[in-house]
């Protein structure tokens, strides 16, 4: 199939450190690539791909200097306005953008699909219900019962893939450490993580980076605490330093506050062989268990759990991520949606 691969600008593809949707968004057009699809990635320009790019910006959002966020929107639009001009190249369009591409979408000739990788908001929840029509990816069962399950047309659930051989380095693991990867925010727990490693009378490393609108979060809540020696900030990481990150850990703990969608932590920890300590919020019931994980619905119950970590076993986690989160299970799962929609057209 001629497949394009709309992505969000603001960081590049794959990511050089944070940046889920970007990964997720590479790892798809590469597989896709390698199943011998004629794939064309829409991304910044500093994108790595074997697939064909198609930039109309040089570098991702968020690392330009010369670009101020209040712009970023008119990139969006030139990078819509550029696949609008090419659609006739592709049998179908995958938007991973988000709603900024949903009013261009619906007036489009190829076949369109478009995954919600975030939660729909108040903002944004209007352009999605007057589009309601069109077809929507949910990235797990638990994405739908928060984002109108029964309004919305969700044609297919696909689980983020993740290249799981990546994680599996050899060598050996010195579990020394409770470790917090992911955005520095409140929605993410930072706060809570530190809280059950005081408790735990663990050491924590932090690895993460802090957005400009969670400063002042990072400032009152996380900052503070890293006067204490066990407490430790190592900023943003790439792949292999997260791997050894994961590898080295006794439990990745993933104490969100809100109704996370997928959460690639979660799959990657269990890749690298590592569990995970969680709130039950979201999709953490999908895409964790009781094989792999410990998961309460508050801090006090996921502490008075913990001693029950001895009995999962890395064996159990790597097993979790392979059956469920390789990336060609993800690739395999979107050829499907591709081909019912292109029949449908």
């Amino acid at each position: 199939m001629r497949i394009a691969q709309l992505a969000p600008l603001t960081e590049p593809v794959p990511p050089r450190g944070y940046g889920g949707t970007e990964l997720v968004v590479s790892l798809l057009t590469e597989e896709l690539v390698a199943r011998g699809h004629e794939v064309t990635l829409f991304a910044s320009g500093d994108a790595r791909t074997s697939a064909r790019l198609v930039s109309v910006v040089d570098t991702a959002l968020r690392t330009s200097a010369d670009i101020p966020e209040r712009r970023w929107m008119a990139y969006d639009i030139r990078s819509l306005l550029k696949l609008e001009e090419m659609q006739s190249e592709f049998d179908i369009v995958h938007n991973h953008m988000g709603w900024q591409a949903l009013p261009a979408l619906s007036s489009w000739k190829p076949p369109t699909v478009t995954t919600n990788h975030n939660l729909v908001k108040d903002y944004c929840a209007p352009i999605y219900l007057a589009l309601r029509e069109l077809p929507y990816v949910s990235i797990s069962n638990a994405y739908r019962q928060f984002n109108y399950p029964d309004i919305l047309n969700y044609v297919a659930t696909v689980y983020n893939g993740i290249d799981v051989d990546s994680f599996d380095s050899p060598g050996e693991r010195q579990r020394s450490y409770l470790l917090f990867i992911g955005r520095l925010c409140a929605d993410k727990g930072t706060a809570e993580a530190i809280e059950m490693a005081r408790r735990l009378g663990l050491p924590l490393k932090i690895a993460g980076k802090v957005d400009a609108n969670d400063l002042e979060y990072y400032e009152a809540k996380v900052k503070p605490h890293l006067q204490a020696p066990t407490i430790e900030y190592v900023g943003e990481v790439d792949h292999a330093q997260k791997v050894s990150l994961y590898r080295q850990a006794i439990a990745v703990v993933y104490p969100i506050t809100f109704e996370e969608p997928f959460g690639l932590v979660m799959a990657e920890s269990l890749a690298s062989g590592t569990p995970v300590v969680a709130l039950a919020r979201g999709s953490v019931r999908e895409v964790l268990d009781e094989n792999t994980a410990i998961i309460g619905n508050s801090i006090d119950e996921l502490i008075n759990q913990f001693p029950r970590l001895q009995m999962i076993t890395e064996a159990a986690c790597k097993s979790r991520a392979r059956e469920l989160f390789s990336k060609e299970q993800m690739a395999a799962a979107y050829e499907r949606v591709y081909a019912r929609l292109s029949e449908l057209c």
